[in-house]
């Protein structure tokens, strides 16, 4: 499923917004920065996605939170596909950082491809942005598309840059096991089941994930 129009019922606000929007101050009464600006955006955007999900997140929203009109978000956003894809690659550079701090401390590459793979998995689940996107009842193609896009693995090679250097791979070979990871993370996103705990994750990603990377 493709992302809402501006026009679809979802993203039009109604009487009580369109009411409640003309009693509020521009930016709550504090105008930021111009070259602040689109950081507040991407705030108030993440809010009403972690709130209201993907589908329920639009232009119209994210206008009325921010207490500015709709022509205001798109001098920083061209449409709302944009907007969205940057809340969830700035949540995903967010947790990019964190896996690359939580990985310092493995040395061996085969416990690190395996912690790897489970504290990703772990923080997407717990994430209130991205968890959104394996929200039932159907994912947005447009969204998992982005999972293996170019940028998206090369964020993933900086989160995981410790553990590759430790691995020994070239650069033909990393770009690729990042691409691995990837699509085998969507998988345990998408199909759960069967269900695991993490020693129980942990135990399978040693039978099966490690040897698949050649470690």
């Amino acid at each position: 499923m493709g992302y809402q129009s501006l026009d679809s019922p979802m993203t039009q606000t109604s009487a009580n917004d369109k009411k409640a929007a003309a009693n509020r101050v521009a930016w709550d009464g504090d105008p930021p920065q111009r070259t602040a600006a689109r950081e507040r955006l991407l705030e108030v955007a993440a809010q009403c996605v972690a709130r209201d999900g993907i589908a329920g997140t639009g232009i119209a929203h994210v206008a009325l939170e921010a207490g500015v009109s709709r022509p205001t978000v798109y001098r920083y956003f061209k449409d709302r596909d944009e907007l969205i894809r940057s809340v969830l690659l700035q949540a995903g550079l967010r947790l990019a950082n964190e896996v690359r701090t939580h990985m310092k401390g493995f040395d061996d590459p085969k416990e690190g491809a395996v912690e790897a793979m489970v504290f990703t998995l772990q923080g997407i689940r717990e994430n209130p942005v991205l968890k959104q996107v394996w929200s039932p009842p159907v994912f947005d193609a447009a969204v998992l598309r982005g999972f293996t896009q170019p940028a998206s693995i090369a964020f993933t090679r900086v989160a995981f840059s410790d553990f590759i250097e430790a691995a020994g791979w070239s650069e033909d070979q990393a770009t690729e096991v990042m691409e691995y990871m990837l699509r085998l993370i969507m998988s345990f996103l998408a199909s759960p089941d069967p269900q695991r705990g993490d020693q129980e994750l942990r135990d399978f990603l040693r039978r099966r994930f490690v040897p698949a990377l050649g470690l």
